[in-house]
């Protein structure tokens, strides 16, 4: 449990940090996350920004090559979990290099 003197110290910190004096203080900005509508183009322009097959989106997503092809032609979406991965090579797409070892 914090005591009040540090309570206390920590106000004067955030009130010196509001008048310029970031001297005691680690300014950090975290971008939001965006989220992502996954349509079957969405996903097409995905694998082919990472340069692989139906196939291979599939094997780095965990999931089969007809789920990638129900994706890429909206026939159905892909599950949270394959949300989260294609978010991530979206953002990144080096990680595709990454995720085919795992």
């Amino acid at each position: 449990m914090m005591g009040k003197s540090t309570i206390l110290e920590s106000l004067k910190i955030c009130r010196d940090y509001v008048n310029g004096d970031d001297s005691h203080v680690e300014v950090v900005d975290v971008p939001l996350p965006v989220k992502v509508e996954f349509n079957a183009k969405t996903i097409k322009t995905l694998r082919h920004q990472i340069g692989t097959t139906q196939a291979g989106l599939a094997n780095l997503v965990g999931v089969s090559k007809r789920t990638v092809e129900a994706w890429e032609s909206n026939r159905s979406e892909p599950n949270k979990s394959a949300r989260k991965l294609l978010t991530l090579l979206l953002q990144d797409n080096s990680l595709a290099n990454k995720l085919q070892y795992i």
